[in-house]
């Protein structure tokens, strides 16, 4: 089998097979270059842009103001001030604006800001250490000083005096005497990357020799088939033609008599008769109601109870303050033992309240239930406190809870400023006697009569509640027609010398005699039933349509000389019609690509500013005076 440009489908599958093992082997000596310390960059970058805002966001103003303090923004609410535009990481896509973000809090020493970002690459946060170096303005930085004078002017010391003893390092601008300035010199660090020549690389269906892709490939090369003729000798064989001729002689028919049997509907004939009395039929008589209907009488009925209390609460959080030592709230613990209370070194459980509560769902009695604070010992921990909230004690440990007393009516109850009150009506028929039926829904009262009525074609009876009708009709066999009985007589027709009829009910059997003339076998029947014609036959075959063949039996043969025209290929070439191909190889040389490698090295910097674009600070400073 040929495909339409000579290659056999072997060929096909071989090549198709080379050029997948060609591609293997390309993807094996050249993988894809590690584009991790890119992204790693890029993630990076990203981290630094939102620190920086942090670092120019976050004014004296806007610090946080008490120790353990923290406020937080994340990358929508940056982009929604105009502080930073939105960041994409190394897949493209943008970074999460709800889970990342920046929050600085407030240390006893120093500010710690945390910038988390999430990214569909990577999810990761840095942790950055702040003085007074770091936040404030460069005059404070460079009145970092540890004085020794006599008297020193600090706002948070509120005048107090300290000795020529006592060491003060402070971050605020001050009124001092400064002996020795300090100057710092701040490091930062950052990647710096460039592309280097790795390797040449050529496109798909190329190998590397040197500088230069090779693809080796091949084309088709055809010419004219050389042509030969030769003489072909073959029989040409028809049908030969059948001639039959004919002779035909009368023969006599065969006669016999055949009987057949057939059934026809009976002649119907009606005898007419009087209907009569069958039987007498009992029948209920027709019910006939009457109403007296009247209005119910009613009587309107007052109850009147007193008010329902009920106590709800208010609860708000209680004030929280810090502690250097001592006991925190842990839990709250309800129970009936009144005798749990305890103080251990580190745990004591406090009786707070007791009240009392129902005993069960639904009961009368009540048992007395009481409510103890759990705390732990601490150092350093917070109390809470309903101070600032008259009325109010504290409840659950953290909470202020005051009672609010209200009163209500019962559900269907109206209240009328003093008590509850309820007003309905009953309704009765009883002033009207016993015959009245009230229908509380419709607010009335009926009374109900009863009489009986016998339907037409009916008479009464001694009870009211039957009557009787006579019924007439036909007797058994019979079938009503005009208010007469009728009952149908059935006859067959006349007997002839050919049919005999006999009755069977409603239907008549029928008996037929039949003369009938059959012809031999091998003869044929003609318009007269009594002769038949026997017909004999002779054939004869010729060739005498076909001019120029010769009878053989019951065929015409004739025999014929054509020429055949075939063509041939020299060694090497496959023929296909009247062309000949043949396959050679070709070679296709280009320039191979350069490919390039990313290289990052980490480098570090000292300076006296305190940041530095495209820079990270490290965290270490060293006095440089």
């Amino acid at each position: 089998m040929m495909d339409n440009r000579g290659f056999t489908i072997k060929d096909l599958l071989i090549r198709l097979i080379l050029i997948i093992i060609f591609i293997f082997l390309l993807i094996w000596l050249f993988p894809m270059p590690d584009l991790k310390p890119l992204n790693n960059q890029i993630f990076l970058d990203n981290v630094d842009r939102m620190k920086e805002v942090a670092k120019s966001y976050y004014t004296v103003e806007r610090l946080p103001k008490e120790i353990n303090e923290s406020k937080k923004m994340t990358l929508r609410e940056m982009i929604d001030e105009h502080l930073i535009l939105g960041l994409t990481d190394s897949n493209g896509k943008e970074c999460n604006k709800d889970e990342s973000y920046i929050q600085i809090t407030k240390t006893e020493n120093e500010y710690v800001i945390k910038v988390y970002l999430s990214c569909s690459d990577r999810q990761d946060y840095v942790i950055t250490h702040f003085g007074c170096y770091d936040i404030c303005s460069r005059e404070c930085k460079m009145l970092e000083t540890t004085t020794t004078s006599a008297y020193v002017y600090n706002p948070t010391t509120r005048g107090r005096k300290t000795t020529k003893r006592r060491t003060t390092t402070t971050f605020f601008p001050v009124l001092t005497t400064t002996k020795h300035a300090k100057i710092y010199e701040y490091q930062y660090v950052k990647d710096e990357c460039k592309n280097e020549f790795d390797k040449y690389t050529c496109k798909s269906g190329y190998y590397l020799e040197g500088s230069k892709c090779i693809k080796n490939g091949s084309e088709v090369v055809s010419v004219n088939a050389k042509e030969e003729k030769t003489n072909v000798t073959s029989t040409d064989t028809k049908n030969a033609k059948a001639v039959v001729t004919s002779n035909s002689e009368k023969v006599s028919a065969k006669e016999s008599t055949t009987t057949s049997y057939d059934t026809i509907n009976a002649n119907v004939s009606n005898k007419l008769t009087d209907k009569v009395l069958i039987k007498t039929q009992k029948v209920t008589a027709d019910t006939i109601y009457s109403y007296d209907v009247k209005g119910a009488i009613g009587k309107e009925t007052t109850t009147y109870v007193t008010y329902s209390s009920y106590t709800s609460y208010d609860i708000i959080t209680a004030t929280k303050y810090a502690t250097t030592s001592g006991w925190e709230y842990v839990s709250t613990l309800y129970t009936y033992d009144g005798n749990k209370a305890f103080v251990g070194e580190n745990e004591k459980l406090v009786l707070y309240s007791s009240e009392s509560v129902p005993a069960c769902d639904g009961c009368g009695s009540t048992v007395i239930m009481y409510k103890y604070f759990r705390y732990k010992k601490v150092t350093g921990g917070y109390t809470y406190s309903c101070d600032k909230f008259p009325g109010y004690s504290l409840y659950d440990g953290d909470k202020c809870r005051k009672a609010v007393s209200t009163k209500k009516c019962p559900d269907g109850y109206k209240d009328t400023g003093s008590n509850c009150s309820k007003t309905s009506v009953t309704y009765s028929c009883s002033s009207y006697g016993s015959d009245y039926k009230l229908d509380s829904s419709k607010k009335t009262c009926t009374k109900t009569t009863t009489s009986y009525s016998c339907p037409s074609g009916t008479e009464k009876t001694s009870d009211p509640k039957y009557c009787t009708r006579k019924v007439y009709g036909c007797p058994a066999g019979t079938t009503e027609s005009n208010g007469k009985c009728s009952k149908p007589v059935y006859s067959c027709p006349t007997n002839t010398s050919d049919k005999t009829y006999t009755l069977a009910g409603t239907k008549c059997s029928v008996r037929t005699k039949k003369t009938v003339y059959t012809c031999p076998s091998g003869t044929e029947v003609t318009s007269d039933p009594k002769v038949c014609i026997k017909k004999t036959s002779h054939t004869k075959y010729t060739c005498e349509d076909y001019p120029g063949y010769t009878l053989n039996g019951k065929k015409c043969t004739k025999t014929i000389t054509t020429q055949k025209t075939t063509y041939k290929c020299d060694s090497g070439y496959t023929l296909n019609g009247t062309k000949c191909y043949r396959t050679v190889n070709k070679k296709d040389v280009i320039d191979a690509e350069k490919s390039y490698k990313v290289s990052c090295d980490t480098v570090y910097k000292w300076s006296t500013k305190t940041s530095l674009d495209g820079w990270s600070y490290t965290g270490n400073k060293r006095q440089i005076n």
